[in-house]
């Protein structure tokens, strides 16, 4: 793939040198170029914010005709990457753009602003890393409504580049800023990189959830070799803090590590890691290569290597700007980002970036486009076979009398219309199937026909529980037991349509079901409404009466265990058990709860008793049957994650459905015609009980490529899958 890349990326680099050399006008390399970061690229964003740390006043911006809120006499290297990308203009500011100017991209970035909420507060108001990111989701928000709909905005942001750079002020304006900040007393050089690298990704995730897929990571320069570095800690002037510079490196190594982890965890995304410090370095080792002669003092500045106070208004600059290689006490000059943005786009050297540089990143853009056109995602196994209750059900109850039933508006609202899903979009087997390579969904049951059925059925059933009287008192519904009697059903028409058992035995191996052969995962969400719709419910059910939750979960998984048995005697040999949810989190729970908040810990804890029975079970299971193939999903633990965490995965609201009724929109579930919230990725719970789209993904995704350790028991579903 890196060879085929490469050919890819120098025939496009071969068409861009023929229109610049015949005159060609040729469109940006990419559509757009979105940009967070602090004072190294900021263009004006604080030029209206009461804060020290603006640069709105001359001489900044003496080589760019003006200042304009750039902290450089001239270019940042955001600027030149532009210009590398092919833009006719620098990205506008946030705080200036304004209509279909925010297609080519804006520039979010503000001096003072860190990784960290408060720091750079004694400098007074700046743009946080998280306020950025919220800036870009009503940006995105825009962007929806210029382009039309979600599909198309997000078919259109994915092609963009993302530039982050932060993590110098947590340093500059934190951490080395005791009489300011208590961080250097609270955490290790170590702990403090271990903090800002997990709040970097809360961010890095929310901008993913938000169409974001191309990022190039900026690491933190070598402030210790900066004029006011040199001014208050180097003896001689010259010889660089390393105090301070050993404190980036290890900022700068778990910020690389981090991006091979999200590559790992985001096939569908790319990110590379620009050593900042690196090429720094090398301009201050090598000077003359680069036509520098002073590397430890700034054009611009007052006291001891123009270090100790920044450029002053109306300051007179050195004239021989080009030879400094600092602007002012801290940033860079124009010829100094320049060859910072050369490197980063066009790596000089292999510790430039890692693994790509910002022009191979937009070029994978392209190939991989056109590789999808060329070939579709290769199909990882024949058939999958989904058996659940309505996290699932994706139309099975629709032609049954049930009140069970979520065949209307505005079920289905980001799906094209209601389909029976119980959600606004995808469910968790829709995004698992597009994972396996499937290119429809697969179908359920009460649709299906003929041929189709080779490729899989779902047979999840909204009400259907583990216990056959589960859910009556929501009408009709197919429990566990009849879902597998449709399966054997499918069998025999299996059979039929490939012409004998042995064929259809060696067929349903190698699928992923929720019961099957040789290749069979078993998805199945059954058992939540064991809990919502009987033992939770004791006006319709005895059985809180007459099982203590211990007992309660035994019964479940002794009949579990016998269907299960039954669909691996139909030869199923891959099936992947997934645990119920927090259900005690749900819209619907937290609606009782006094405080609209905490989770029922009553429900969660026999939740966690029934998770753990199933979890021992999935060892019996593969004990008992070695040519067969169990594993659990740890539902329970990745919704924890997502409600405990939620700005990490883009969510904002994680207590209230989108679209429901009562308090926490969870008394009553979503009815028809009601309109939902407009924010719905940012929302974890779609209506009373049922998780968004966005949830959704996040959840199909760690249970295909496990994210934790936790997420799976003992593999994920990718690993099932290449059995």
């Amino acid at each position: 793939m890196e060879s085929y890349l490469k050919k890819w990326c120098f025939v496009s680099m071969l068409v861009l040198y023929l229109g610049i050399r015949f005159k060609v006008k040729a469109e940006p390399q990419v559509p757009c170029y979105f940009i967070f970061g602090d004072s190294l690229v900021d263009n004006g964003n604080n030029n209206r914010l009461a804060s020290i740390a603006r640069a709105d006043y001359y001489p900044y911006g003496i080589d760019l005709g003006r200042p304009t809120g750039r902290f450089s006499n001239g270019k940042t290297t955001v600027d030149e990457i532009a210009v590398l990308l092919g833009f006719d203009n620098y990205i506008p500011a946030y705080s200036e753009v304004s209509g279909e100017q925010i297609l080519q991209g804006v520039n979010f970035a503000s001096a003072a602003a860190g990784i960290r909420e408060e720091t750079g507060q004694q400098l007074g108001q700046r743009i946080t890393f998280s306020g950025q990111v919220e800036n870009y989701l009503n940006t995105v928000s825009q962007v929806v409504q210029i382009l039309g709909d979600e599909n198309s905005a997000a078919d259109y942001l994915r092609q963009c580049i993302y530039s982050v750079g932060l993590g110098s002020n947590d340093y500059l304006n934190n951490y080395f800023m005791p009489q300011f900040y208590s961080t250097s007393r609270q955490y290790t050089p170590e702990q403090y990189a271990d903090d800002l690298i997990n709040r970097y990704r809360d961010q890095l995730n929310a901008l993913y959830n938000y169409g974001a897929r191309k990022f190039a990571l900026v690491g933190v320069g070598a402030i210790g070799c900066s004029p006011n570095a040199l001014a208050q800690g180097s003896p001689d002037g010259r010889t660089c803090v390393e105090r301070i510079n050993s404190a980036n490196r290890i900022f700068n190594s778990r910020l690389k590590s981090m991006v091979q982890q999200l590559n790992n965890y985001h096939s569908d995304a790319k990110f590379t890691y620009i050593n900042a410090y690196g090429v720094f370095q090398d301009i201050i080792a090598n000077p003359s290569t680069y036509g520098f002669r002073v590397t430890n003092a700034a054009c611009c500045g007052v006291g001891r290597n123009g270090g100790q106070l920044t450029c002053l208004p109306g300051q007179g600059p050195c004239s021989n700007r080009d030879e400094y290689v600092f602007w002012d006490a801290f940033h860079p000059t124009d010829r100094a980002n320049t060859i910072i943005a050369q490197r980063s786009y066009n790596a000089q050297s292999s510790d430039d970036v890692y693994p790509i540089d910002i022009s191979a990143i937009w070029c994978l853009v392209y190939v991989l486009l056109a590789l999808a056109s060329i070939v579709a995602k290769a199909q990882q196994v024949p058939c999958y076979f989904i058996f659940g209750d309505s996290l699932v059900d994706n139309g099975n109850n629709n032609g049954l009398v049930s009140f069970a039933r979520a065949n209307y508006f505005p079920y289905g609202i980001d799906f094209g219309g209601p389909t029976g899903r119980f959600s606004n979009g995808k469910t968790t087997v829709d995004e698992i199937a597009e994972l396996l390579g499937f290119n429809n969904y697969i179908p359920a049951y009460n649709t299906v026909s003929g041929r189709q059925i080779l490729t899989g059925v779902n047979y999840a059933s909204a009400a259907a529980g583990i216990r056959e009287e589960t859910g009556r008192q929501l009408g009709q519904r197919i429990s566990f037991s009849g879902q597998v009697r449709n399966y054997q059903t499918t069998v025999q028409q299996v059979v039929s349509v490939l012409g004998g058992e042995a064929q259809a035995a060696d067929y349903l191996k190698k699928c992923i079901y929720s019961v099957g052969i040789a290749f069979i995962k078993l998805i199945s969400t059954i058992g939540s409404n064991d809990y919502l719709n009987n033992y939770f419910m004791p006006t319709f059910y005895s059985s809180s009466r007459q099982f203590t939750p211990e007992q309660f979960a035994n019964d479940l998984i002794s009949r579990y265990s016998t269907q299960l048995t039954a669909l691996y005697n139909y030869g199923a040999r891959k099936f992947a058990l997934i645990g119920v949810g927090a259900i005690g989190c749900s819209p619907n729970a937290l609606s009782r709860s006094r405080d609209s908040k905490t989770c029922d810990d009553r429900i969660n804890s026999a939740n966690q008793i029934f998770n753990n029975k199933l979890r021992s079970m999935v060892d019996q299971l593969n004990n008992n049957h070695p040519d067969a193939r169990f594993t659990y999903i740890n539902a329970y633990g990745i919704f924890q994650d997502m409600i405990t965490n939620p700005s990490r995965y883009g969510f904002t609201t994680t207590n209230a459905g989108c679209c429901g009724i009562g308090r926490n929109a969870g008394q009553i579930t979503c009815l028809p015609g009601q309109r939902p919230c407009g924010n719905r990725n940012a929302y974890v719970f779609w209506d009373a009980f049922h998780p968004t789209e966005a949830a959704n993904v996040v959840i199909a995704r760690r249970s295909y490529t496990a994210q934790s350790p936790s997420d799976v028991y003992p593999i994920d579903i990718s690993s099932l899958a290449r059995l």
